[in-house]
């Protein structure tokens, strides 16, 4: 089903409060309210012309010119042979959404990397923990203003200059 088909399944189903469809390149996609997105999501596993059983990629991203994050989806269909996305953006300094882990498995250590890395927090997740930093790691590094310490617990966490210039 060709991208527009899909914007216009998702409008007649759950109309347009809370969706604005966007066919920007290079994907067009779909930008969901927060309160929207458990019923996006399980309109686009569930309906029978969609079946979009696979998230193939739920990843954080940090707009700090707008003041917001966002957390983006793109999700499967094997059988339909679709690729379908859409985004919830947030406000930086509440960054809170639903989790979809129980929609779709794969969500749980994506949601984990993205809290770990940009601090979104998924509400109703299981275990929602640190996933690649120790548990004491302060802050959330991949935001825009995030200061790296030079060290941490005594170990350097910035190479030395010297070391990279064979890189040049």
């Amino acid at each position: 089903m060709e991208t527009a088909a899909i914007f216009e399944r998702i409008k007649g189903a759950l109309g347009g409060e809370g969706l604005e469809f966007t066919e920007d390149a290079p994907q067009p996609g779909v930008i969901v309210a927060p309160s929207r997105l458990r019923e996006l999501c399980l309109f686009l596993r569930d309906d029978p012309e969609l079946r979009c059983e696979s998230l193939q990629c739920l990843t954080g991203t940090d707009f700090p010119e707008d003041e917001r994050l966002r957390t983006s989806y793109h999700v499967f269909s094997y059988g339909k042979r679709h690729l379908v996305a859409f985004h919830v953006d947030l406000p930086r300094d509440e960054p809170r959404q639903p989790s979809v882990h129980d929609i779709w498995p794969a969500a749980n250590w994506h949601e984990r990397e993205s809290w770990d890395l940009l601090g979104i927090v998924y509400e109703g997740h299981p275990d929602l923990r640190r996933i690649l930093l120790p548990d004491d790691w302060e802050e959330h590094p991949l935001r825009k203003d995030y200061e790296e310490k030079s060290e941490y617990r005594g170990i350097p966490t910035q190479r030395e200059r010297e070391w990279l210039s064979w890189q040049k």
